[in-house]
């Protein structure tokens, strides 16, 4: 008699079971899951960082927000989509007009770039499975967190 085959609902999707975070890392492919690996380790190196899945709803799902400080707002959010593993950084208008965007790489620009004027949103998003962004990326949120500590005083 045959069976019937398993149903596996992804974790990053699933709103009414809050996941783990390595429940969240195991649903991605394992080049993702590197890449995943890589910011994780690099964000949870900041002093006083916490790791907290959130649900964004619709759009992002569950991710990892990183919190830093007594605001609560993340200093960066990883998203766990299987198909395509995302970085978001809100930022405040001032520091991201303040951003060296000459001296960066394109690929960090152009996810900028959706944080800036015209658009209508504090969010900067990368793609982020597979590519060689992490470093360049973690600068960009060590920026964030030094401007964060200036406002806070």
């Amino acid at each position: 008699m045959p069976t019937s085959p398993t149903y596996h609902r992804l974790s990053w999707i699933d709103r009414f079971n809050s996941p783990t975070i390595e429940t969240l890392r195991l649903d991605l492919p394992p080049d993702a899951q590197e890449t995943f690996d890589d910011f994780h380790r690099q964000l949870m190196a900041i002093e006083g960082i916490q790791a907290v899945p959130i649900w964004y709803g619709h759009s992002w799902y569950w991710a990892i927000g990183y919190t830093w400080g007594g605001s609560g707002v993340p200093l960066a959010v990883l998203i766990p989509n299987p198909e395509d593993l995302q970085l978001a950084i809100q930022f405040d208008r001032d520091l991201i007009e303040s951003m060296p965007m000459d001296r960066m790489k394109r690929a960090v620009r152009d996810g900028l770039d959706l944080a800036r004027e015209p658009f209508h949103t504090q969010w900067a998003v990368w793609s982020v499975a597979g590519t060689k962004l992490v470093d360049d990326l973690q600068d960009v949120i060590e920026r964030k967190r030094r401007h964060l500590a200036s406002k806070a005083g």
